[in-house]
């Protein structure tokens, strides 16, 4: 299952980093998310990383990633991914 525009937009300036979670409430297997890139880049370059997943005893799932600014500009984004085929 794809997802895009998930989440608020928001801004990363040169050289930072913003942690996401989601989660659908149910375990969706292996799950990858990137920058939903909102604005002309400028310069920012996204990178996505440490994706991870926790699952509950009651068997909620969450998911999370860590997106960097490499760039030298920075742009607005949200997340998008979805499951691993």
């Amino acid at each position: 299952m794809a997802f895009n525009n998930i989440g608020p937009l928001t801004f990363l300036a040169p050289g930072q980093t913003v942690s996401w979670s989601y989660t659908y409430g149910d375990d969706h297997g292996t799950q990858f998310a990137s920058a939903d890139v909102k604005t002309p880049n400028q310069g920012a370059v996204h990178l996505a990383d440490q994706q991870t997943k926790r699952k509950d005893n009651n068997g909620v799932a969450t998911y999370s990633v860590h997106i960097h600014n490499l760039g030298a500009g920075g742009c607005f984004h949200n997340l998008q991914g979805g499951g691993m085929s």
